[in-house]
């Protein structure tokens, strides 16, 4: 009897694991941050000859006026950003991945909801905001002005690999294939590498860890960019059951630019809350929102500091 049943706990946990839904595949959508390659958190590697295809749509709203010592960055724009993922499984734990983005850069239509948002949920008011007019779309980095713009981005190809134990290593490169004079991409070739673990902490709770860096080639019109960035990342997802998951989220990384202005250099960071669910074997949605530094007033930069001031987003799989 206790032999069944502790087989049978091992296989309740075995098949909990193999169900688990993982963290939420986005990134930091500040506009200059959008021009360069990034690794997103991945829930798992494929599995041999197994193919999924994502489409994930993000809108971002930011508003940032910062000068210092005769440099000067505005940015009043709203980015929403339509993502193409195509994931296939090889042998031996490898999988290939390419990501086509496309980006829409305008006026938006959130200006009116974060105004709300700051004034009766976080309690606070972002200076030069609550006085410009509604549906500003203007990216000004030291005098490069970038305006609306729609059209492809940058597209990333990516391989991992499988290591086992919950290890997950992957390279990636970015070929230039966005306008850079529009900031619909960069310009140059980046290229990257990243490891992500996952630990079980009970039966119905995971941890996902990222640590990774890209090497920034250089910008075609950011003049200013870094030559590496580093990334980092730890999600917790709860999935009470085989078809639901809750996920909670920081993510952080170096500043795309280094344009000697502190509150555009620091190191960016964001909290995500998400959701997601299972609609069937084959087909699972993602629901989420992140939040900068403003969700704490500024008080607390390590946990969340630089990026949009709201972003919010659906990401649809589907596995083949």
């Amino acid at each position: 009897m206790r032999t069944l049943l502790l087989a049978s706990v091992l296989v309740t946990t075995a098949v909990s694991q193999a169900q688990d839904l993982g963290p939420i595949r986005t990134r930091n959508h500040r506009a200059p941050s959008l021009a360069f390659l990034r690794f997103d958190l991945s829930p798992n590697v494929l599995a041999f000859g197994k193919k999924s295809f994502e489409i994930g749509l993000v809108s971002t709203n930011d508003f940032r006026i910062a000068d210092s010592d005769g440099h000067h960055i505005f940015e009043d724009q709203e980015t929403e950003r339509l993502s193409l993922l195509y994931r296939e499984g090889l042998a031996r734990g490898w999988e290939w991945s390419v990501e086509v983005p496309v980006l829409s850069r305008g006026g938006g239509f959130q200006d009116p909801i974060i105004d709300w948002w700051h004034a009766n949920i976080i309690h606070r008011t972002i200076p030069g905001r609550d006085t410009t007019p509604f549906g500003g779309s203007q990216v000004n980095i030291d005098g490069q002005t970038f305006g609306s713009s729609t059209g492809i981005g940058d597209i990333s190809g990516f391989i991992s690999k499988d290591l086992g134990r919950g290890l997950i290593a992957s390279v990636a490169l970015k070929a230039p294939t966005g306008n850079a004079d529009r900031l619909l991409g960069s310009g140059n070739l980046d290229a990257g590498l990243n490891l992500q673990k996952r630990w079980q902490l009970a039966r119905k709770i995971s941890l996902y860890g990222q640590l990774g860096a890209v090497f920034q080639g250089k910008a075609k019109k950011l003049e200013s960019a870094r030559g590496i960035v580093h990334q980092e990342g730890v999600a917790i997802v709860w999935q009470p059951n085989s078809r639901d998951a809750w996920i909670a989220q920081w993510q952080g990384e170096s500043s795309a630019l280094q344009t000697g202005i502190p509150t555009s250099d620091a190191t960016h960071r964001l909290l995500t809350f998400g959701y997601k669910r299972r609609l069937s074997a084959s087909q699972t949605i993602d629901m989420y929102f992140s939040e900068d530094g403003d969700i704490f007033n500024r008080d607390l930069p390590e946990l969340a500091n630089i990026g949009p001031d709201f972003t919010m987003g659906i990401r649809l799989n589907l596995k083949f």
